[in-house]
């Protein structure tokens, strides 16, 4: 698993990295002191995971991934800081774990042991079963009853008959681990569940207008449009 640590102390980044010595399931490809070295660390590692502080100089911890958001790449994060209070907000960031610093080395250990192994993240089924917290709502819903996923800035509403919670991810990730036999990117942003199109027209801009299951209703762009006639036509 390959890890960057970002944090604008030099002493905590050696701490961190004294004790990954003893984690052998860890490449340490880099790290970084602010926002602006992570960013470049990222484009040049391509973590898997990140270590990271919240409270730098310049942007926080929180600013870094919403500008990963927008450029679609998520890697797994672990909050370390020093401060408990971002503790709550940190679960809208669906991070992996909270250290407090300092850290010992089995609470590192254990942090690193829930973060899946690269070969070892399946894409989910429509079958599976997904956790979605939406300030003080939360939803245990599956797959297979979520109609569409729209595109909201670096969030994205989640249509299903219980609920429309907004989740703090990217559509791109989002698209990524979706079974794409069932759902279809129809244009810039929205996602849709093919199993719930009730009714479909041509536009004249050459896509079709599709009504989904309460009432959505969402267009096909004509760029997607090929793609659609290709996946599903007989």
């Amino acid at each position: 698993m390959k890890v960057l640590l970002v944090d604008d102390s030099r002493l905590a980044r050696l701490e961190l990295k004294n004790q990954l010595k003893h984690c052998p399931q860890i490449e340490l490809v880099g790290e970084a002191a602010d926002v602006s070295q992570a960013l470049q660390q990222i484009a040049d590692t391509s973590p898997d995971l990140l270590l990271l502080d919240i409270d730098m100089p310049g942007a926080d911890g929180f600013q870094l991934l919403e500008q990963l958001a927008e450029q679609s790449k998520l890697p797994h994060v672990i909050f370390v800081t020093a401060f408990d209070q971002y503790a709550l907000k940190s679960f809208d960031y669906h991070a992996t774990d909270y250290l407090l610093k300092p850290v010992t080395l089995p609470r590192l250990q254990a942090a690193l042991a829930k973060v899946p192994a690269p070969s070892q993240r399946p894409q989910m089924t429509l079958q599976s079963q997904v956790f979605l917290k939406d300030g003080d709502r939360c939803y245990f819903v599956t797959l297979a009853d979520i109609y569409a996923f729209e595109a909201q800035g670096n969030y994205t509403r989640v249509h299903f008959a219980a609920g429309k919670p907004m989740i703090y991810r990217n559509l791109s990730a989002l698209e990524q681990k979706l079974p794409a036999e069932t759902f279809f990117r129809a244009n810039r942003s929205w996602i849709i569940n093919t199993q719930y199109i009730r009714q479909i027209e041509p536009t004249i801009s050459g896509g079709f207008d599709v009504s989904l299951s309460a009432e959505l209703r969402v267009e096909i762009s004509r760029r997607q449009a090929s793609t659609f006639k290709q996946g599903w036509s007989l």
